[in-house]
C-alpha cells in the first residue's frame, strides 16, 4: 500500500490496484506472484517464476523485467537504490532498483527463511542453519555471522542494532560489528520484533505477551498480556502530535489489537469478518481522515479503516421539541 493505492496480488495470476480511499479497481496486470509486492520510486517490484517485474504505480505499465533462472524463495527487500532477492537454493542477486541491472550475486551456503532486513548500510538474512549473516550493500561481501540456536525469526536492521528472536525463547540483539549487546528470554518462541524512530523495540511471543525494551541496552519499557496468541511480528505506527505512536499485533485468530507504544495501553482492536489473508496493510504515519489501515480476507474481501481516534466528532443529531427563544409576557396597556 502507498499513499494513493493497494497492491494485491490474486490467485488469477495477476495484480490488482485499488484506489485507497474508495476500493475501486485502477488497473490490473497480468503478472503471476506468490509474493507480495514491494514499492518504491513509483514502481510495484513483482517476483514471479521466471523474472523480476517493475511496474508503474499509477497505470501497471512494465517499466523493465529481470529474467531470473530459478524462483525466488523469500520476499524481495527494497533498499534506497537495489532490489535484493533469495533464488533456489541459497543465491542472493541483487538488481538496480531503477532499471533492473544485476549488480551483484553471493551465496549464503544454506536458505534463508524470511525476506532480508536494511538499515541502509547493510543486508541482514536469519538462516535456516540459525545463522544472523550480515553483507555488505555494495558487493555483497560479508561483514560478520553469529550462529544462534533454534528457528529465527525475521530479523530487524535499524540504527546500530540487529536484532533477531528465536523459537528457543530468546530475543538477540547485535551491534553494528555484529557483537551481542544484549539478549532477553522470554517465556515463548518470539514471533518477531519492530522498532519506533527513537529507541524502542517491540516484539511479541507466544506466551501471549507483548514487550517495549530500549534497544540500546534491553531494559524493559513495559510488558502486556494480549487476548490472543500473536500470530504475525508487531507493526509499530508513527502519529502526529498529539497523538501517540501504537504497535500493532496480529493475532491466530486475525483479530488485530493495538496498544500504545509509550505505555503499553491497549489503543483499540478490530476483529475482521472473515480469516484475514497475510498481515494487514497499515500507514506508518497515521494521518487524519485517510484510509490508514486495509487487510485482506481469504473469502476475497479488501477493507479500508480510518482512524476514528483522529477525527473530529460529529454533534448528536437531536430533535427539535421547542421553538428557540424565551417567553414575553404580553405588556398590559394602563390608561
Amino acid at each position: 500500500m502507498d499513499r494513493e493505492r493497494v497492491y494485491v496480488p490474486l490467485q488469477l495470476n495477476a495484480i490488482q490496484a485499488l484506489d485507497r480511499e474508495t476500493g475501486e479497481a485502477v488497473w490490473r496486470s497480468a503478472v503471476a506472484t506468490i509474493w507480495a509486492p514491494v514499492l518504491g520510486n513509483d514502481l510495484v517490484y513483482v517476483a514471479a517464476a521466471d523474472a523480476v517485474h517493475a511496474l508503474d504505480t499509477r497505470t501497471g505499465a512494465l517499466r523493465w523485467r529481470a529474467p531470473i533462472d530459478r524462483p525466488m524463495i523469500v520476499p524481495l527487500t527494497l533498499t534506497s537504490d537495489l532490489l535484493v532477492g533469495v533464488m533456489e537454493p541459497d543465491a542472493v542477486i541483487a538488481f538496480a532498483a531503477d532499471d533492473g541491472r544485476v549488480m551483484w550475486r553471493r551465496s549464503l551456503g544454506t536458505h534463508p527463511n524470511h525476506a532480508a532486513a536494511s538499515d541502509g548500510q547493510r543486508l541482514v538474512f536469519a538462516l535456516s542453519d540459525s545463522r544472523v549473516v550480515a553483507l555488505s550493500l555494495t558487493d555483497g561481501g560479508p561483514l560478520w555471522e553469529q550462529r544462534l540456536e533454534g528457528d529465527l525469526g525475521p530479523p530487524l536492521a535499524v540504527r546500530e542494532r540487529v536484532i533477531v528472536g528465536s523459537n528457543n525463547n530468546y530475543l538477540y540483539a547485535f551491534d553494528d560489528r555484529g557483537r551481542l549487546a544484549w539478549k532477553w528470554r522470554t517465556g515463548g518462541d518470539v514471533v518477531g520484533v519492530s522498532a519506533d524512530s527513537t529507541t524502542g523495540a517491540y516484539f511479541a511471543s507466544l506466551d501471549n505477551v507483548v514487550r517495549a525494551v530500549n534497544r540500546g541496552n534491553g531494559n524493559q519499557r513495559w510488558i502486556k498480556e494480549m487476548p490472543t496468541r500473536p500470530g504475525l511480528p508487531p507493526e509499530t505506527i508513527e502519529a502526529p502530535l498529539p497523538y501517540e505512536a501504537i504497535v500493532v499485533v496480529t493475532g491466530v485468530t486475525s483479530e488485530i489489537d493495538a496498544f500504545s507504544a509509550r505505555t503499553g495501553a491497549a489503543a483499540g482492536t478490530y476483529a475482521p469478518p472473515s480469516d484475514i489473508q497475510g498481515g494487514p496493510l497499515i500507514d506508518p504515519s497515521l494521518t487524519p481522515y485517510r484510509v490508514a489501515l486495509v487487510v485482506i480476507t481469504r473469502d476475497g474481501r479488501a477493507i479500508g479503516l480510518r482512524p476514528t481516534a483522529m477525527m473530529l466528532a460529529e454533534p448528536k443529531i437531536s430533535p427539535l421539541v421547542e421553538l428557540p427563544g424565551r417567553h414575553l409576557d404580553r405588556d398590559r396597556i394602563v390608561p
